[in-house]
């Protein structure tokens, strides 16, 4: 008997650890995330189907982005700091640069309608030269050196009405057929008035000195010319001249001018170490350039 009152507490505990209540069969609700967090809601990602379109609104790009802003952007707007007092400081000398510019255009300007004025006014021009006459005396084509004498008498005329001819030196060449200088002397330097002319006796010289010497085969080419009735001889003139105005018009300009007398042929006749220039009645002045 005490054997099976005692199995009995033993069966009831059994039972007791075996068979749940009803509150075990029910269980506690699970807490999930535990009480110190808040607790965090859950969805399901929505599934957007691609290239889908939504109720009033076009349908997505083939990237899934937006496209560009089809607007244009707004101008930034402006910086008042360092660099806009730069800018005014760059404007104020540029301006002054222009305004200097402007001045110095309009100087030259005056200056050059000026000088035109005068220029119109005065009406500059190239003095004239002429030969008048020349005899050439002591040609000696045989003389090694060769020996020659030319006198030429010369007229020089200063066309201008209101500028005065300062010449201030002049060079003269004597040449054969175009092409060799035989002799050359200098013209000391001469003034003319306006609308004035002077003439001149130019005299060459040559064999005086081996330093200027003919070469042997020019003289025998004039030798040659001289037995056949005459020689061309060509005068040429270095000139450095100057024209100035008078006292009430300031001008002044200097010249450069090379005078060019062709044509000059000389008759020997029967002598034969003197000749004289050919006559021409309307014989052309000179030729004169700068």
């Amino acid at each position: 008997m005490a054997s099976d009152h005692v199995g009995k507490p033993n069966e009831q505990t059994t039972d007791k650890n075996t068979t749940p209540t009803s509150q075990q069969q029910q269980g506690r609700p699970i807490q999930w995330p535990p009480q110190s967090q808040p607790p965090q809601v859950c969805y399901p990602p929505a599934i957007v189907p691609p290239n889908a379109q939504f109720h009033g609104y076009n349908a997505l790009p083939p990237g899934g982005g937006y496209g560009p802003y089809p607007y244009p952007y707004p101008p930034p707007g402006p910086y008042y700091g360092q660099g806009y007092i730069q800018s005014e400081h760059r404007h104020r000398c540029s301006g002054a640069c222009r305004c200097f510019l402007v001045f110095l255009i309009l100087v030259i300007m005056i200056l050059l309608l000026t000088k035109l004025i005068i220029w119109a006014t005065l009406l500059p021009r190239f003095p004239v030269f002429h030969v008048e006459n020349m005899h050439v005396t002591n040609f000696n084509t045989d003389a090694n050196p060769f020996t020659a004498r030319w006198e030429t008498e010369i007229t020089i005329e200063n066309p201008n009405t209101k500028l005065y001819l300062y010449v201030d030196g002049m060079e003269v060449f004597m040449n054969y057929n175009d092409k060799y200088d035989v002799g050359f002397t200098w013209i000391n330097p001469m003034f003319l008035e306006s609308k004035n002319k002077t003439s001149m006796q130019v005299v060459i010289n040559t064999g005086e000195s081996a330093h200027h010497a003919v070469p042997i085969w020019i003289a025998q080419d004039m030798g040659k010319d001289q037995k056949n009735g005459g020689v061309n001889f060509v005068l040429r003139i270095k000139v450095w001249a100057t024209l100035k105005s008078g006292k009430w018009l300031w001008f002044r300009r200097s010249l450069m001018l090379n005078v060019e007398c062709d044509d000059l042929n000389v008759n020997f006749g029967n002598s034969s170490r003197e000749g004289t220039l050919e006559y021409i009645k309307d014989r052309e002045d000179c030729y004169v350039s700068p």
